[in-house]
């Protein structure tokens, strides 16, 4: 269910290397990120259709758009750059599941190909927005006297 295939399990190694940074390194922006992608990832396979061949995975929109309203906050609150494009980047994975309800006849293989890649932006995001902040923190640190 969770892994059954080499892409999956990528995910999942990738998952746990930006999350895990993130929650190490992170600030609260970061932690709260992450854990919500943990939980998003996770909630994926259980709301899937497996049966479905054509059409939008209604019920993993709703995981999309969950995480999507997490990071948007984030955004809209936080001082960090990174929680905007990881915005922009949920954003489209949200528009790909409605591009797949306009057109039903959107090849399966291309809808999760994009939802693939463009969660797998979202963690590099967030990977680099935890290494940055790490960095700055440093710096920080190192200008006090």
């Amino acid at each position: 269910m969770y892994i059954e295939t080499l892409d999956q399990l990528v995910s999942l190694a990738f998952l746990v290397i930006c999350c895990g940074v993130a929650l190490w390194r992170g600030g609260r922006v970061e932690r709260i990120a992450a854990t919500t992608m943990i939980l998003a990832w996770f909630a994926t396979p259980l709301v899937q259709n497996v049966h479905q061949q054509l059409g939008p995975q209604s019920g993993v929109l709703i995981v999309d758009v969950m995480l999507l309203v997490v990071l948007l906050i984030q955004a809209l609150t936080s001082n960090r750059w990174w929680p905007m494009v990881a915005t922009a980047f949920q954003g489209v994975n949200a528009t790909v599941h409605l591009a797949a309800a306009v057109d039903s006849q959107i090849f399966p293989r291309a809808y999760y190909v994009a939802g693939s890649l463009l969660s797998d932006l979202t963690l590099a995001t967030l990977l680099i927005g935890a290494l940055n902040r790490g960095q700055g923190a440093r710096a920080t640190l190192e200008k006090v006297p």
